[in-house]
């Protein structure tokens, strides 16, 4: 439970500008998921910080990752995870941290969905410059 003070401190004890997830190519940091609104919580010159509550049943829609992003579970649910037909489901847990330094582009075909039947309560953390750095 330390972690999850520790980072809230981080993320919460500085003035966050509000607002929308960014999306396309002026916004190259910023999480964009077409079916799910987010908030933006921190657009700082080192990272960008969103939170997004995915309701039951609800499916992300496709899009991408950039790399250098820390998650944070803040309400961990059953979660399902496609790239195109290939489907993985898992159960993460309310303070679950994890980290993932490689992007994920929009020709993976790659969507989550909440597959509870409970609202899941998600923040993720982009780093920038890493989110900067053109496709591979």
């Amino acid at each position: 439970m330390q972690r999850i003070e520790v980072l809230w401190l981080i993320l919460f004890g500085v003035t966050a500008s509000a607002g929308q997830h960014g999306e396309g190519p002026a916004y190259p940091c910023h999480m964009y998921y077409p079916n799910i609104p987010g908030e933006m919580l921190l657009d700082h010159d080192k990272l960008v910080a969103q939170r997004c509550i995915v309701q039951p049943g609800q499916r992300e829609g496709i899009h991408r990752h950039p790399a250098d992003r820390l998650y944070i579970q803040v309400t961990g649910r059953e979660w399902t995870v496609k790239y195109g037909d290939d489907a993985t489901t898992r159960v993460s847990h309310d303070g679950e941290i994890g980290w993932s330094d490689t992007p994920t582009e929009m020709d993976a075909m790659h969507q989550s969905g909440n597959t509870s039947d409970e609202p899941k309560d998600l923040i993720r953390v982009t780093l920038k410059p890493g989110c900067m750095a053109p496709p591979s």
